[in-house]
């Protein structure tokens, strides 16, 4: 356990300014070049690294975990550096650099984040470890994302990309230099020469028992429509806050912070009452206010542009994330409930993969539709549009498959 406390701490070190770091990009790319393209581009990026993941995961498998971390820590590393140089070399150069770093971490991502995930198995001792092991993991990674919002309120306020660069580069060394306290995993035995076409027959299996998934068949279209318009939403924050709320410098911190917090108030939440749920009725309700939810923050925005108009926006992105949380909790535990223990794994990355299929499209989308639409309106209809789409799962034949599932709850 010690070996895994120790890779976990790495990984906080690793994850905390960098996540804050991203943040504070979107908002710097916008504010120094006024242009949604740019924005777009670094969404677009690490949506297609996201969609990658699964070539990671192969690659982990293949492996020592702590062996694989070290290196792309290093990578990550040598980055850094080559932007922090850059940037102190051509000051002007401020946004290329950024988004330099920015887009490099996205390509290492494709490997580190399911690497990450697969840490606690491969560093405990034995199997009765697990929970704790896969607690310490979600504990530190909760902790990350909530911290990382309070920095990226920091670095957007001292608003010197070098300064925030070089604190991400000595975080990255820090990081780096606890994994080398660690005895290194041995690589798996099975681990053999790398096929790609292993990796397509198995995101082929697993997208076979998606087909034959009543419950995930017609979460697709839902799913789609809904990310679609989520991301493209997202994307415009920087834009949103810097016009429409320009006046008011805490509205993108703030958006941030409340979506986060929101999460962890509604994981919270769920853990006190997840014996009395009724998924029939708790996932169609989570996903109609989500989506109500946003549709507030542009309806809100459209009527006026005061101080209580900016602090009714964020309170909308507590409540996007509170119910967004559990929806998304229930939802993969039904999924979880309807597949066979032997391949769960294989049907949740595949499900993921099809639900986020369209998110690429809406981050490339958010430039041309951010030009061209007045934005509260946009967001306005946007949200409505998400919010018409989730009725349908009060129609029966959602209902009936739900309920298929409710009793396990109840035990």
């Amino acid at each position: 356990m010690r070996r895994l406390k120790i890779t976990v701490l790495s990984d906080f070190l690793n994850d905390l300014p960098l996540g804050a770091f991203i943040t504070y990009a979107y908002w710097y790319a916008y504010q120094q070049t006024h242009d949604q393209g740019i924005v777009s581009l670094l969404g677009t990026v690490s949506m297609i690294a996201l969609l990658l993941a699964v070539f990671g995961g192969y690659i982990s498998d293949k492996y020592s975990k702590i062996k694989l971390m070290r290196f792309l820590i290093m990578l990550r590393f040598v980055f850094i550096a080559l932007g922090t140089v850059f940037l102190a070399l051509n000051p002007k150069m401020g946004v290329v650099a950024v988004c330099f770093v920015v887009i490099s971490s996205s390509v290492i991502n494709v490997v580190y984040n399911p690497l990450t995930e697969a840490l606690a198995p491969a560093l405990i001792d034995n199997d009765d470890e697990l929970i704790e092991a896969n607690s310490w993991v979600s504990l530190a990674n909760s902790i990350a994302t909530i911290v990382s919002s309070g920095v990226a309120t920091i670095f957007v306020a001292i608003n010197r990309p070098v300064i925030s660069l070089l604190i991400l580069l000595i975080s990255v060394i820090i990081s780096y230099i606890f994994l080398g306290f660690i005895k290194p995993d041995q690589a798996p035995s099975y681990a053999g020469e790398m096929k790609v076409k292993y990796i397509f027959e198995d995101f082929a299996d697993g997208m076979k028992l998606v087909w034959h998934n009543k419950l995930i068949t017609l979460m697709i279209p839902i799913a789609i429509i809904a990310n679609f318009c989520f991301y493209v939403i997202w994307l415009l924050m920087p834009k949103f806050a810097l016009t429409v709320f320009d006046q008011y410098r805490f509205v993108y911190n703030g958006i941030d912070i409340a979506f986060t917090v929101g999460g962890i108030i509604g994981a919270f939440t769920f853990s006190k009452i997840k014996d009395k749920i009724n998924s029939a009725v708790v996932c169609p309700t989570c996903l109609a206010l989500q989506a109500l939810s946003l549709t507030i923050v542009g309806i809100s925005s459209l009527l006026g542009q005061s101080v209580v108009s900016a602090v009714i926006c964020i309170a909308c992105w507590l409540a996007y994330g509170f119910f967004n949380s559990i929806f998304s909790i229930v939802y993969f535990s039904v999924v979880q409930m309807s597949s066979s223990k032997d391949n769960t794994g294989l049907m949740i990355g595949a499900v993921m993969t099809v639900f986020s299929i369209v998110n690429p499209i809406a981050t490339a989308m958010s430039a041309p539709l951010g030009d061209n639409v007045q934005l509260p309106i946009l967001i306005s209809v946007l949200g409505a549009i998400m919010v018409l789409v989730s009725v349908m799962t009060f129609t029966p034949i959602y209902q009936r498959i739900f309920k298929k599932y409710d009793t396990v709850y109840g035990k």
